[in-house]
């Protein structure tokens, strides 16, 4: 990472030594910026080099805007970024939930490290707030505008109230969609938008894209599917073995170093793959068949 240039203006004492100088108490480096009224900056940061994507906006449940009745109260909004900088391991996006019932704003981090898709970092942002400078004059939004939620204190209600669940689910079938890769994304270049595909993405925002929608893909379930390769083997060693008489089972689960009803569910899984002939009642012996051959394009 490349070291910061600083001028003359930087430091309070631009002509001593290099390793005596000392940088503005009001520098942006050194200042103090937890005391920026709210979130607003962390909120503009997210959008900076960033895919983004809507999954739920206050209005959607009115298919026209212009019949929303007068005291209609907006439904809750949730916004997908997905950071070209991954935040470590696993990382797949940040999100911003906001509704009218709740006094925060949720930001939180979507991950997915071994276990599925799941939130991983949560924030609690509250309203535009102010402070007062060293000068003794207050920052912030006049005491008239300052929102009423700024005083409401967060409770174990105010928490059950946050969707976590329906975040995950949202965002899950928002990212695992892969059909941005045909029908492209909208891209924002100052102040025009332009469709296109993945390719005329920046190589940082297509591999972004690209591991957000696999780490977004659904687990599956049950046991995953036997490789051909193995069915093949264990179909031979079951010909090899079937000669021999009694105990072929306990064979073949000494052979493949596995428990006997492993070897089973291998053996019929085989039959059904086309691997071995199927089972005639009463006969242990089975007749090899061709491996079964991928369809035709």
């Amino acid at each position: 990472m490349p070291q910061p240039e600083f001028s003359a203006d930087d430091y309070i004492n631009p002509e001593a030594p290099e390793d005596e100088r000392r940088l503005r108490p009001d520098h942006p480096r050194i200042r103090d910026h937890s005391y920026d009224c709210s979130r607003s900056t962390q909120e503009y940061d997210l959008w900076k080099k960033s895919l983004i994507a809507t999954v739920m906006e206050p209005w959607d449940a009115y298919a026209d805007l212009a019949a929303i009745p007068e005291d209609a109260v907006p439904g809750p909004s949730l916004t997908l970024f997905v950071k070209e900088r991954q935040r470590g391991p696993g990382y797949v996006a940040d999100f911003l939930y906001k509704a009218a019932d709740l006094p925060v704003t949720v930001h939180g981090i979507l991950a997915n490290q071994g276990s599925g898709l799941g939130v991983i970092e949560l924030e609690l942002w509250r309203p535009d707030w102010g402070y007062w400078d060293d000068f003794g004059d207050f920052v912030g939004p006049a005491e008239d505008d300052a929102p009423a939620a700024v005083s409401a204190p967060i409770t174990s209600d105010v928490l059950r109230r946050i969707p976590l669940g329906q975040i995950v689910a949202r965002a899950q079938a928002e990212l695992a969609d892969q059909s941005w890769n045909d029908e492209g994304v909208i891209t924002l270049r100052i102040g025009r938008t332009r469709a296109g595909n993945a390719a005329v993405l920046a190589p940082a925002a297509t591999l972004a894209l690209e591991n957000a929608s696999a780490l977004a893909q659904p687990a599956q379930r049950g046991r995953p599917p036997l490789e051909e390769e193995l069915l093949h083997r264990v179909a031979h060693a079951y010909l090899r073995e079937a000669v021999n008489g009694p105990g072929l089972h306990r064979r073949l689960a000494q052979l493949f170093d596995r428990p006997e009803p492993t070897v089973k569910d291998w053996i019929k899984a085989a039959r059904e793959r086309g691997y071995l002939s199927p089972a005639v009642p009463g006969k242990r012996a089975a007749r090899p068949r061709p491996a079964p051959q991928p369809p035709r394009s």
